[in-house]
């Protein structure tokens, strides 16, 4: 039993005060319109509510909703959608909390669960309409995905929904139990709509009925009790006489004699189409006229004509209780494989023993299928055994958005912190964060919860220890080196993060060491290794194969034109991008939660990836690092104590949490999540990465470029404002040597090297009211549409450097 802490609901006739309610017991309300039962606006994303904003939009008349699912809590709403239902549910739900109107009472049951999608009970259209039976869908959990109408709001029909129990005492079950515990009331309230209404075949219904869920797996108790509290909502004045017979059918079962069972039950009530509806529902798995398993203990799927979208729900049941490692992750459905080998293709290179995602293909789908049940068609004589139909994987492949199975944001190897900073360290899929973990044979130290100041310290000494024998330009680079440490640790949780640039003034200064000795911390094996393209289209194909692959670390390596392209710029600073599929014009969505090194030598980092950069700069001071000896390999150590450093990064980041994460630093816009890194070491009185900022956007070759151009503008037209064709044409004149200057100048941007003013007009695109130093290029419009273009000045540029960054900046160690 879940205990809410909450004020009494059940007699507030006041819309604002529920919600109010509500909100303090851990669920999202929903504004809904008067008499509405759906949100007026987009509720896909979760809204973080103040109490005061809640007066406001909760305004006299309207109605309340809850997001349900995930967003409340695990809040889950069992919708009877049949009044047929609501006396079954009064014996299976007996424990949840109800609600509902007076016409309609008790039509929905709370309860909470563990995550799960929404599901319906629903009878094929084909035989609902051949039946007479109504509305289709008998009952349906709410979840993920889900909103319903609260008390005290005003039904369309215009009757009040009021609660029916205290919504502040709401039991837990897990889903696998609610599923089932929803299925048995499917079933039974089907079976109460077609009950005899008058003596004769009653007894003998009720005897089949009690085979039925003998063979369903309840015990002799629960069947005689279901099978009476059937009769009596049907009316019939014997219902007490109509259990008690659970032992005899039991016995008959288990020798393997004559016991009648789903077939029959279906037969005397004239609804055999329905028999592989209430057949799933129930548990049954087609298991034939016996209704048993197989004897090698796997349930059977029997395969019938204008079935196939329940015998696929089916087996998508049998998936996610299997654990059979099926996953959606974007748009695919994939599963998780350990490389036995190092492998290098289409410049993207690969580690042996790392783990990778590959999209499930239709013929592993299918064998995966048959490990997991056994599958048979109907004939005269019974049934006989055949393989899973193609058809059958092809079309759950197709389901894309429909999936139940786990959605996977990424693999990782070591224990790590969720997004709300609780700490992940029981290996296995985490339904909270989405992340599976699988360490692997590695035994990692356990993470304390609340560390002190003293004890993260001595862990960032700890942390350190594998990067003592390298040189660096300034002590900020340390930082910047540590805070890509700490990221990989814990990027599969974050939203976005920067990419960690490794730079060196020379060959053999150890900038690939360091990226491997990161990546053996986090994963156990050196990082994924793609090399620059030689277009920008190159460079995002390998990106996105990459990303689709799940790798935890990429690392750009040797970079040897500057680091920029709005591919990688749009993959730092968004949560799930559209990757083109190398070797294919195809484009699917995937996260991007993986981390982004790249190693050169003076690398230069372009345009807007100047923002989204953080560097760290080694400098060995020697002509030949390459031939200076160490007495260690940073990259074994790292793996000899690989359990005790990941420890130690996490035990920094924790201590920072626990302490109350003071503010040390405004956030960096695209990077609010990652400033958790950032702050942590700022904590500790380590230099702030993020000032290497302004060190590349110092050197940025496209500001670079541009001041240039700006220098020439002004030298040949001040601030009068000009279109491209008067430029060239004043170039032709010869006019002046500034003017033949700035018309190089631009033709210089152009790959052809011609003055173009379209091509010319498109790069000017990119660069105007962009600042540098003092001026800044304006476009304009004039009347007939032609643009225009002129120089102004907007006064001098002020690095953002804090104060007590602009001195010399000492490491602690």
């Amino acid at each position: 039993m879940t205990e809410q802490n909450s004020p009494t609901l059940s007699a507030s006739p006041n819309v604002a005060e529920a919600a109010k309610a509500y909100l303090k017991m851990g669920w999202e309300p929903l504004r809904l319109p008067p008499n509405s039962k759906k949100p007026d606006a987009n509720w896909g994303a979760p809204r973080q509510w103040e109490e005061g904003e809640i007066e406001v939009a909760f305004l006299p008349g309207s109605n309340v909703g809850i997001a349900l699912g995930a967003r409340s809590g695990g809040l889950a709403d069992i919708d009877l959608d049949i009044a047929d239902a609501i006396p079954i549910a009064d014996q299976i739900f007996a424990d949840f909390i109800a609600f509902g109107r007076m016409s309609s009472p008790r039509s929905h049951r709370l309860v909470m669960t563990t995550p799960m999608k929404s599901t319906r009970f629903q009878i094929p259209p084909k035989a609902a309409k051949s039946l007479d039976f109504g509305r289709s869908v008998v009952l349906e959990i709410r979840s993920d995905g889900a909103q319903t109408m609260f008390p005290p709001s005003t039904h369309p029909e215009g009757e009040t929904v009021k609660w029916m129990g205290d919504p502040a005492k709401i039991p837990s079950v897990s889903a696998e139990d609610l599923v089932k515990r929803c299925g048995l009331c499917a079933a039974l309230a089907v079976l109460l709509r077609y009950y005899p209404r008058v003596q004769g075949d009653r007894d003998n219904v009720c005897l089949a009925l009690t085979g039925v869920l003998v063979r369903a797996g309840y015990s002799d108790e629960e069947v005689d009790q279901l099978v009476v509290t059937l009769a009596a909502a049907a009316g019939d004045e014997e219902a007490e006489k109509r259990g008690g017979k659970a032992a005899t059918s039991r016995d008959k079962i288990q020798n393997d004699e004559p016991a009648w069972g789903l077939p029959e039950l279906c037969e005397r009530l004239e609804i055999e189409s329905l028999e592989g509806t209430l057949r799933k529902w129930l548990g049954l798995s087609g298991a034939g006229p016996a209704g048993r398993f197989a004897r090698d203990g796997k349930p059977t799927i029997l395969v019938e004509p204008g079935s196939q979208p329940y015998e696929i729900d089916e087996i998508e049941d049998l998936l996610i209780k299997s654990d059979s490692g099926v996953y959606q992750r974007g748009e695919n459905l994939v599963r998780v494989s350990r490389l036995p080998r190092s492998i290098g293709e289409d410049g993207v290179k690969r580690s042996g023993g790392a783990l990778v995602l590959t999209r499930v293909v239709t013929a592993w789908l299918r064998e995966q299928f048959a490990r997991i049940a056994n599958w048979e068609r109907p004939t005269k004589e019974g049934s006989k055994p055949i393989n899973p139909p193609v058809d059958h994987a092809a079309t759950y492949i197709a389901r894309v958005g429909e999936w139940r199975v786990p959605v996977l944001n990424g693999i990782i190897s070591t224990p790590t912190l969720r997004a709300d900073g609780s700490i992940l360290q029981t290996p296995g899929y985490d339904y909270e964060s989405g992340l599976l973990y699988d360490p692997g044979d590695a035994v990692f130290d356990p993470v304390p919860e609340a560390p002190s100041k003293e004890e993260a310290m001595e862990a960032l000494h700890a942390l350190w220890r594998p990067f003592r024998d390298f040189r660096f330009a300034e002590p900020v680079d340390k930082s910047v080196l540590l805070a890509a440490t700490l990221t990989a640790f814990i990027r599969r949780s974050l939203r976005t993060a920067p990419l960690f640039a490794l730079d060196a003034p020379t060959a053999g200064s150890g900038k690939t060491y360091v990226a491997a000795t990161i990546g053996i911390m986090a994963y156990g094996h050196s990082p994924t290794i793609i090399s620059q393209g030689k277009t920008e289209e190159e460079d995002e194909k390998r990106i996105g194969a990459v990303l689709m692959a799940g790798d935890g670390i990429v690392v750009i390596d040797n970079c040897d034109r500057p680091i920029s392209g709005d591919s990688l710029c749009t993959v730092l600073t968004t949560e799930e991008w559209g990757a083109r599929i190398l070797g294919k014009s195809e484009v699917a969505k995937t996260p991007t939660n993986a981390l982004f090194m790249a190693t050169g030598n003076n690398l230069e980092v372009a345009g807007d990836m100047g923002r989204r950069t953080l560097v760290c700069r080694l400098d060995p001071q020697t002509e030949r690092p390459d031939l200076v000896e160490h007495d260690f390999d940073p990259r074994e150590e790292a793996a000899e104590n690989r359990t005790q450093l990941v420890a130690a990064g996490l035990t920094i980041l924790r201590a920072y949490i626990a302490a109350g994460r003071p503010k040390q630093s405004t956030p960096i816009g695209s990077f609010r999540e990652w400033n958790l890194v950032r702050d942590a070491l700022l904590w500790l009185g380590l230099p702030d990465p993020a000032v290497t900022r302004e060190r590349i956007m110092l050197d940025d070759p496209m500001k670079s470029e541009l001041a240039g151009l700006l220098d020439a503008w002004v030298a040949a037209l001040g601030d009068r404002e000009h279109g491209l064709a008067e430029i060239g044409a004043m170039a032709e004149e010869a006019s002046s040597p500034e003017i033949k200057e700035l018309y190089g100048a631009l033709v210089a941007m152009t790959r052809n090297g011609q003055f173009n003013t379209k091509s010319i007009g498109r790069l000017l695109l990119k660069h105007k009211d962009r600042i540098v130093g003092d001026r800044v290029l304006r476009s304009y419009a004039d009347s007939k549409g032609s643009k225009r273009y002129r120089v102004e000045f907007v006064g001098s540029y002020v690095p953002d450097v804090p104060d007590d960054m602009e001195a010399d900046m000492e490491f602690p160690f």
